[in-house]
């Protein structure tokens, strides 16, 4: 037989023990800003439920989500005034069928996102997987989707960066909705629909031209079969231009795709 050890309170000795082994962590390991790399404060009673990413002067610049008014196509966010379509869609319609996001790329989202992405920074995951759960559900709930497809990078950038940014995000998302709703989801997450076959360089400091002939048929559909007549969702962290998502849907629909829609962590 197996005792449980309590203490004079009752509660089990394994989880004081980890508590205090925690407290001490903190003390000698203390927890640094994300952002600024500033020491955050050690609470006589911290709270392990969720890391401390970020000190109270970067938390203070916000975290903002992506609200209205927007465009209802591309998610250009306004100023003022109501959702509609922007001038650019009514004059050059992109190739996906709405953009959605978690935050605005505004505040501190513009630094924190290259942390995750290009600094591996990865203990922010949870939090993003959390945004991006909320963001599903709430503007594509009720949207008929397949299959949710991360946006693919090319082996070679796989190699160098070690992971893919957009996986990570969409990586959980079933595991969620089973979680939140009691029910299987109607759609499977799958980065292999999708493949990245051609190398491209960053699109960072191209025109919205360059980084479209930068990315011309850099994707591929492997198996048309399993995506003829189906509703993708993209998932990608950064919609700025929409040169890769749209290129990215280009390909899918080449394949037998009906619609697909956009969802990333941060409009641009």
């Amino acid at each position: 037989m197996f005792r449980i050890f309590t203490d004079r309170h009752g509660k089990p000795v394994c989880n004081s023990l980890k508590k205090t082994v925690q407290r001490v962590g903190a003390l000698v390991f203390p927890d640094m800003c994300l952002n600024c790399r500033a020491l955050l404060p050690v609470s006589k009673e911290p709270d392990f439920s969720e890391p401390a990413f970020f000190c109270a002067e970067c938390r203070a610049r916000g975290l903002p989500a992506f609200e209205p008014p927007y465009c209802r196509i591309c998610g250009h966010m306004f100023d003022t005034g109501d959702t509609h379509v922007c001038e650019t869609c009514l004059t050059d319609p992109p190739v996906v069928h709405r953009v959605r996001a978690a935050l605005a790329y505004q505040g501190l989202v513009p630094e924190i996102v290259p942390l995750f992405k290009y600094h591996a920074r990865l203990s922010l995951t949870p939090f993003f997987d959390s945004l991006m759960f909320n963001a599903l559900d709430r503007y594509f709930r009720d949207t008929e989707i397949h299959w949710i497809v991360p946006v693919p990078l090319h082996p070679k950038k796989l190699r160098q960066r070690g992971f893919n940014q957009s996986l990570l995000l969409v990586r959980r998302l079933y595991d969620t909705y089973e979680r939140h709703y009691g029910a299987r989801p109607g759609w499977q997450v799958d980065a292999s629909v999708l493949k990245r076959v051609r190398y491209t360089h960053s699109q960072t400091g191209l025109d919205i031209a360059a980084r479209k002939n930068n990315l011309k048929n850099a994707f591929q559909v492997p198996d048309p079969a399993r995506v003829k007549n189906a509703g993708i969702l993209l998932v990608d962290d950064v919609y700025t231009t929409g040169a890769t998502s749209n290129e990215a849907a280009r390909a899918l629909l080449a394949g037998g795709a009906v619609r697909v829609d956009v969802l990333v962590l941060a409009r641009a």
